[in-house]
Parts: structure tokens; sequence; C-alpha cells
């Protein structure tokens, strides 16, 4: 049975691109049929994460040029299939976001796989929330800076008069600091559990700008691991994070200094 995991945010510049795109590459290493479909179609950002830089083919594509779906589903690494929406404002022009069937299009990449990760676009817009399957399960992204929690408060009440099933909300780029909201004070506002805490992690900046994700990059990072953990729980299954190889590291030092031969 297919599974629809809606990331939304209230606010931008929370991660929740990244944090969509890096989740889907996880879900992936559980072996799961992955894709991933960015809905947002003004500021997408899904094929420069991913490292789909002007593709020729984007949903912008479908919407206004008589492509069809099957044209603009890419495979990615570890076989994840990711439906991106580009950057053509010019076909932009000429879509009425108002009169886009969202249904008609995850209906027609049903077929790609048995988990999609639907990266809606920042904010509150109707016309895709109504537009969601009613078995989605809905992942809200926050940060701890007041603005972004209080706009992921009122997503969080919109999806509720909705009835649509929130998982619970994701604490990104997290760091320890007095004067930002605590994860107990967020889970307290929102009402909704805290399903992980993603740590601010140079390592995410590192993979983004080679288009890959970060549990590729560097699997023992601290964000790697807290993402794949987020994705057993989402599938019930058992994750044993992965420690640095400090022997490696140790060898390469006694190399440096000479302590052991080339």
């Amino acid at each position: 049975m297919a599974r629809f995991i809606a990331v939304a945010s209230g606010k931008g510049g929370v991660g929740r691109t990244s944090l969509a795109f890096n989740l889907g590459v996880a879900l992936s290493l559980f072996g799961e049929e992955v894709v991933m479909l960015d809905m947002d179609l003004v500021m997408a950002n899904m094929d420069v994460i991913t490292g789909l830089l002007n593709p020729e083919v984007t949903l912008h594509d479908v919407l206004v040029r008589d492509k069809s779906i099957e044209d603009c589903v890419y495979e990615m690494n570890y076989g994840i299939r990711v439906v991106p929406t580009g950057m053509h404002f010019e076909t932009l022009k000429n879509i009425n976001t108002n009169y886009i069937s969202w249904n008609k299009i995850i209906n027609e990449i049903a077929d790609y796989g048995n988990i999609f990760v639907l990266d809606l676009p920042a904010g509150i817009d109707s016309n895709i929330l109504e537009a969601l399957p009613a078995d989605s399960e809905i992942i809200l992204v926050t940060n701890s800076t007041m603005p972004s929690v209080a706009d992921a408060l009122k997503l969080r009440i919109l999806l509720n008069e909705l009835n649509l099933d929130i998982l619970g909300f994701v604490l990104n780029m997290w760091y320890e600091d007095n004067f930002l909201l605590s994860p107990q004070e967020i889970e307290s506002l929102l009402e909704i559990p805290m399903i992980s805490i993603i740590p601010y992690d140079r390592e995410m900046d590192r993979a983004l700008a080679l288009g890959r994700s970060v549990v590729e990059i560097n699997s023992s990072s601290p964000t790697s691991n807290s993402i794949m953990q987020l994705a057993a729980d989402i599938l019930g299954k058992e994750y044993r994070p992965v420690e640095p190889d400090k022997r490696s590291i140790l060898t390469r030092i006694k190399k440096f200094v000479g302590m052991l031969p080339e």
C-alpha cells in the first residue's frame, strides 16, 4: 500500500526541502521505492538540491506544454525518483495555480514507487492541502525561532481543521541557544509530538553544494544519523547509528607523522 508523506512548513528557510530530499534517500536505504514530488511551483529547489540542474522537462512543462508525468520522472542515486518543478518563470505565467489538478498529478506518479515524499511550498496553500490524499502523513518542519514556530502553529491549526493526519514536527537545524525556544517549549506550543531533532551540521551545507544527500556524503555525521533514525521510526524499523571510523583517522595521523609506512 502506498504511503504519502507530506513535508510542510509554515515559514520558508527552515530547511524543509533539504530535509525532504535527505529523508527520501534515507527511506530508500531501507529498501523502499521512493518518489519525491516538488509541489512548489514558484520557489522550487528540489532540482538544485538533488543535482538536477536545468532538467529538460519539469512539472511546469507537464502543466503547459503537453508533456506527460513520465517525461519528468528522473531516477537518482539509490533508486529514488524525483519529479522536479524547475525555474521556468515564462511558463509559470501561463499556469493558474488555483486550477491545477494535484490529485491527477499524484495519481499519475502512483505507479513509480510505494512511498511518496511530497515537498509542499512554505505557508498555506489551500489548493494543495485539500488535494493531498486523505491518508497523507504530514511532517511539520520548524526551527527554534519564534517566527518559524508561530507559522508552524498556524499551519498546524489549518491541518487539524482539514482533518489531515500530522505525524508530528521535526525541529530542524537545531543548536542550543538561550535566546531560542527549547524543544519542550515548541512541543508545548504546537501541541503535537516532536518526532526528531536534526542538529545544525555543516556537513549538510557541503552535501547541498555537491547536489548529494548528507547520508551519502557522511553517514556518521549527527545529521545523517538523525535523519536515518527518523526514516526508521516512520517505517517502524530498527536503526543502529553509524559511528565515526576513529581507527581510520588514527591511521592517517600515524602515516602523516611517519609512524607507519605509506
